[in-house]
């Protein structure tokens, strides 16, 4: 009886961590650099994501006041840092492992070089409710360009309109330029995770 009580409590608590992580969102898209980039034909690319803020330590006294206070905006519960992310070759290897900040404050994404090709990215994003989900999609990297994606919230392209097609997450938030094409890169990993 005593490991029939260890064993459920176990089972309990994979069930409960189950039903607490991110939902999982696979955009069709591939992510590219912008139309407008001038393409050089040799050398790395770079990737920049934009992933959803790292959530911050909150007292949940302070979290209640600050909320009736701020009118529900809740920007407080979240640091100026970006979530880490995964980047995987064709084969689903991991390449890199990228830590996405230096430090809590640190409001700027890392800018990582890359060889030509298209990779699989698996980062956190918030959907069009800002619910926090996580993302599985193709970026294609460029020689000589930066192919950017904007998982947390407000990127408003200027040319929207002008037919570009754009990257979206399955609720239609836009959250990169559209790749054209998506050749994948080879699984040997060339940089080390920072």
């Amino acid at each position: 009886m005593k490991y029939l009580n260890t064993v459920a409590l176990a089972g309990a608590v994979v069930w409960l961590a189950g039903c607490a992580s991110a939902p999982r969102v696979v955009v069709i898209e591939p992510v590219g650099p912008a139309p407008t980039g001038t393409a050089q034909e040799e050398g790395d690319g770079s990737l920049v994501i934009y992933s959803a803020r790292k959530p911050a330590d909150v007292d949940v006294n302070m979290a209640e006041w600050r909320y009736n206070n701020d009118f529900g905006k809740n920007d407080f519960l979240y640091e100026p840092a970006h979530t880490d992310y995964t980047i995987y070759a064709q084969n689903g290897e991991v390449f890199q492992r990228v830590r996405n900040a230096r430090r809590p404050n640190d409001e700027t994404p890392t800018v990582v070089a890359l060889p030509a090709g298209a990779y699989k990215v698996e980062a956190k994003a918030l959907n069009c409710d800002s619910i926090p989900v996580t993302v599985l999609m193709t970026v294609v990297i460029k020689p000589g360009q930066t192919t950017m994606a904007h998982l947390e919230g407000g990127w408003n392209p200027l040319s929207q309109d002008n037919g570009i097609a754009l990257a979206r997450l399955p609720c239609g938030r836009a959250i990169g330029w559209r790749a054209p094409e998506a050749g994948f890169a080879s699984s040997q990993a060339s940089y080390q995770a920072n």
